[in-house]
């Protein structure tokens, strides 16, 4: 039987939401659909929705004294906390977060027990990764597709976790707590210097976490540096059109070298190595490799390579 297949695009929402998993805490964005399903790093529908909660892989809140990661920003030490939801309200939160976009609550998705058996018998878990996108135009439903990191961001002398998305047209949007504050690309660079978004900080800080509460957080377990995010957003961008980004061209320095191993190549090597954020650095190789191999060649030339 010749098998085919179609892809169905089903628009949503996020909602902050924290993963415990491994005895760690992450914060993350829980894409929420207009079909009812809803991705903790696995995507589910209501009734695994529940499943998620009452295991505690989902929460709405962080124990004291825990450390919060936040993906590609930093981990942060909680001191204290006033959170919004408990599991039972943060259950219909998501709900009533679908209805928003859902309003008669119809096409519902369920997932049936033989899909369960089906995705247990392939060992296939869906996690789809969620597109970020604005309306340009309602006529002909024209969109402008865009990605994210989370930042800080101290806005009217509040500070909240924000979603930085830019889009590949340059437009910037910052969302937080039901604001969304709107630039173009090349306005942004100001934000990152003066204080505006930031990575870390040197004492106590209360922080708004949009719909789940507000955090002090006590220390700065690690973070990224705030001028290695502006580069990522730089990156990003350079992705949506299709440009190489700083990773790509130090990748390729990389592979010139081994072609031709002289100082000229190295010394390129080393220029577009630091260009690379330092946090996506471990991404030049390998899950094993990491950038282990750019480090040896530019900073201990002198060590043979291991094959």
């Amino acid at each position: 039987m010749q098998k085919i297949r179609r892809t169905k695009e089903v628009e949503g929402v996020t909602v902050p939401g924290i993963i415990h998993n491994g005895g760690h805490y992450f914060y993350i964005n829980v894409d929420v659909y207009e079909d009812g399903m809803s991705n903790c790093w696995e995507l589910v529908d209501l009734n695994g929705l529940k499943e998620k909660l009452s295991s505690n892989w989902l929460n709405p809140s962080i124990p004291e004294s825990e450390d919060l990661s936040i993906h590609a920003l930093g981990m942060y030490t909680v001191q204290k906390a006033e959170w919004i939801f408990d599991k039972d309200t943060y259950y219909e939160h998501i709900k009533d977060t679908i209805k928003t976009i859902n309003p008669n609550f119809e096409n519902i998705y369920e997932i049936t027990s033989w899909q369960k058996q089906l995705a247990e018998k392939r060992k296939i878990m869906y996690s789809p990764r969620a597109t970020n996108y604005y309306v340009m135009r309602e006529m002909f439903y024209e969109t402008i597709d865009g990605d994210q990191f989370s930042i800080f961001i101290k806005y009217e002398n509040i500070n909240y976790l924000a979603n930085l998305v830019v889009y590949e047209d340059g437009l910037v949007i910052c969302y937080f707590h039901e604001n969304k504050l709107t630039f173009r690309l090349e306005e942004i660079y100001e934000l990152f210097t003066n204080g505006t978004f930031f990575t870390s900080f040197d004492e106590p800080t209360k922080v708004m976490l949009s719909d789940l509460g507000e955090v002090t957080f006590s220390q700065v377990v690690y973070s990224t540096e705030i001028e290695d995010k502006y580069i990522e957003l730089m990156d990003i961008h350079k992705k949506l059109k299709g440009e190489k980004t700083s990773l790509e061209e130090c990748r390729e320095a990389y592979y010139q070298y081994l072609e031709d191993p002289i100082e000229y190549y190295r010394q390129n090597l080393k220029v577009k190595y630091e260009l690379v954020p330092e946090h996506e650095r471990i991404f030049l190789g390998d899950m094993d490799s990491k950038d282990w191999d750019y480090q040896r060649i530019i900073y201990r030339p002198e060590e043979k390579r291991e094959v």
